[in-house]
């Protein structure tokens, strides 16, 4: 009896086989936090060695950047200038403008203040002259600078303006019911026009919201219609997805990109589709759009900053460009200058515009170029799993050093051959980090990381990994480790 336990207990390389690809799967089902780190890492590497990819040529971005600010003084600017700004990229013939900007409160506004508080003295000390109150009456509309872009984006009939949601219960602890309702209703116009699934699916997988914070009634009600443009960066930082749909109260909404592509491409029916699980995919008259669960896209970037065009505010209220630069184009209008604008962390920079990862998404969708990671990937993540663990457990132990050692470049150069093959052409990530990690390649997780802050240096996520890979490396885990690295510091 003693025998045979010991007998089954007895380690040899198909059992240790067995129980590591075992672990893996484990971990691959239950998306051990650390292990989906280090994927989101090698995705981030995979698409910086895929190169740049041109745009499409549909979308150019106009920013409040240095120059302009230098032109045209410090930001914020008067309405009155972003009024002019809208007049003259119609004069231009943009087909779609897009504001990265929300427009939440009054202009500050001292000459609208004194025709108010001129008004009421007048109207105090009992003068009665048809004559001054008409004057007092055109000098408070010239002096309403809201009034003055309402008219503008009226006139223009191509605009969309941006708005946000507050995600958090603790961020409308300050709003009353009143407000909040007020808020569902100044963002009627991003609502999805239809949903099409199951009455009883999940909800819970999606972003819900507690609260929006939409522009000023006048200009909300006068735009063509409007999104939002909260962004949700990964646990280390880096924006990877875009939400584009988010729930609050009983609807669902669109985000900037999706209501600039429904403006852009004539007003076609947008139709959010429902699973059990959560969210299918987004429907955009005949563009489909895959989404997870909870109705994000994963972001395919197609190079560093400037990838596409960008035009300075104070060039286009100068007439300084061409017409073609701009006519038929959607055009976002947002903050690149330092210290003003939401600086991302991105695959290709630690300083990205916020604005341009919505350009980079409407190019996604308009050229149907996404990044694949569907259930016959994990299909094939999962068969990966198995065949490395099988090979380096079983065929290499029973080689001599040297042969195992050749077995083993040659399996990992052919993995990753094979997969950065298939993302560069096909757009299609497998979840190579698992494999190699489970499977203790240290070296290649090394190397690959070191590709990171190679072209990233200093990226703190990266210098963890690899002091992490070298720690196992140094120490190998003990049969059935659960893939948790345990600190032995602060």
């Amino acid at each position: 009896m003693k025998e045979r336990l010991k007998k089954i207990l007895s380690a040899s390389p198909l059992k240790i086989s067995f129980a590591v690809i075992l672990i893996a799967l484990v971990l691959f089902f239950i998306d051990a936090p650390f292990l989906r780190f280090m994927e989101l890492k090698a995705l981030d590497l995979r698409m910086v060695s895929r190169g740049v990819i041109p745009a499409g040529g549909e979308t150019v971005i106009v920013t409040i950047d240095e120059k302009s600010l230098s032109e045209l003084g410090r930001w914020p600017w008067p309405r009155t200038t972003i009024a002019k700004l809208v007049d003259a990229l119609k004069d231009y013939g943009a087909k779609v403008v897009g504001f990265d900007i929300v427009f939440a409160e009054p202009d500050a506004n001292s000459s609208l203040q004194t025709v108010a508080e001129l008004s009421s003295e007048v109207k105090s000390a009992g003068i009665q002259d048809a004559r001054l109150s008409s004057l007092l009456e055109e000098k408070k509309k010239l002096a309403d600078t809201d009034a003055a872009l309402a008219r503008s984006i009226e006139k223009a009939k191509n605009v969309t303006l941006g708005y946000f949601f507050h995600i958090t219960a603790k961020e409308v602890g300050h709003l009353t019911e009143q407000q909040i309702a007020g808020s569902e209703e100044g963002t009627a116009n991003s609502r999805f026009q239809m949903i099409r699934g199951p009455k009883d699916h999940d909800q819970s997988p999606l972003i819900k919201a507690f609260a929006a914070q939409p522009s000023l009634p006048q200009l909300t009600y006068v735009s063509e219609n409007s999104g939002y443009f909260n962004a949700f960066p990964d646990s280390d930082g880096t924006i990877r997805w875009s939400p584009l749909v988010i729930r609050f109260g009983d609807n669902y909404y669109t985000s900037l990109v999706l209501s600039l592509l429904i403006q852009y491409l004539d007003w076609p029916m947008v139709v959010l589709n429902m699973a059990e699980y959560g969210v299918e995919s987004i429907n955009l008259d005949k563009l489909r759009i895959p989404t997870d669960e909870s109705g994000r896209l994963l972001v395919s970037y197609l190079g560093p900053t400037r990838t596409f065009p960008h035009y300075s505010v104070s060039d286009v209220l100068n007439r300084r460009l061409a017409a073609e630069k701009i006519k038929g184009k959607i055009v976002l209008v947002g903050a690149t200058a330092t210290g003003i604008y939401d600086m991302r962390v991105t695959p290709f920079s630690t300083v990205y515009p916020g604005v341009e990862i919505h350009a980079t998404v409407i190019d996604n969708i308009l050229h149907q170029n996404f990044l694949i990671h569907s259930g016959w990937t994990k299909f094939l993540d999962i068969c990966t799993i198995i065949l490395v663990g099988l090979i380096m457990g079983l065929a290499v132990p029973r080689v001599k050093a040297m042969a195992g050692i050749a077995l083993s470049v040659a399996l990992i150069g052919a993995f990753v051959a094979a997969n950065t093959a298939l993302f560069v052409r096909y757009n299609i990530w497998f979840e190579a980090g698992l494999a190699r990690y489970c499977g203790g390649l240290w070296d290649e997780a090394i190397a690959a990381f070191r590709s990171v802050l190679a072209i990233r240096p200093g990226d703190y996520p990266a210098q963890l990994c690899i002091e992490r890979c070298e720690t196992l490396k140094a120490h190998p885990p003990e049969g059935g480790w659960d893939g948790v690295f345990t600190m032995t510091k602060k």
